[in-house]
């Protein structure tokens, strides 16, 4: 009865383990995917190649980044232009050439946009490292739990070998 016993339970416990195996191959693949979009926009722009290089997972959330990124820069940067206007129009008074002064106005919005792109970025990425953390959480749980059900399954195996030597006939001759 009881190698009955031992025999369910080693099939058990590599059930799991192949479920928890499972598990941990399908968070290393996003782990994978979530390093190769942090990687692609981490230099605060997407190229063609780096959108072809994303993987698909992730490509709607990099077009969704992308979209956010440039509409957000651009309302603030417009935000804060306006808020700037008197002081900009003091400085340009100064100026008396129409194109030096279209110049100056378009060199101050794109640092006011470049500026608002880095600090999205910046929040992109520490939501990506709290993700990270995460899944690195997760996966050093996993992993425990597969050593565990390793002891487990070891244990078994010799409370197994245990009950085949107590049913073992003996013969004396």
């Amino acid at each position: 009865m009881s190698l009955l016993i031992f025999a369910y339970r080693k099939l058990d416990i590599m059930q799991r383990k192949s479920d928890l195996n499972y598990r941990l191959m399908n968070l290393t693949r996003k782990l994978s995917d979530l390093q190769q979009y942090a990687a692609n926009i981490g230099d605060g722009s997407v190229s063609m190649s780096d959108m072809m290089n994303t993987p698909g997972s992730m490509f709607g959330r990099q077009l969704m980044y992308m979209q956010y990124a440039h509409n957000t820069a651009l309302f603030g940067a417009q935000q804060q232009m306006q808020m700037m206007q008197p002081q900009i129009a003091m400085q340009m008074s100064q100026m008396q050439d129409p194109n030096m002064q279209a110049m100056y106005q378009q060199w101050i919005f794109k640092n006011l946009y470049d500026q608002q792109r880095e600090q999205i970025g910046k929040q992109e990425s520490k939501l990506l490292n709290e993700q990270e953390k995460q899944i690195q959480a997760e996966k050093a749980k996993l992993e425990t739990q597969l050593k565990l059900l390793d002891q487990e399954l070891e244990a078994c195996k010799q409370g197994e070998d245990k009950a085949v030597e107590q049913w073992k006939p003996n013969y004396v001759a």
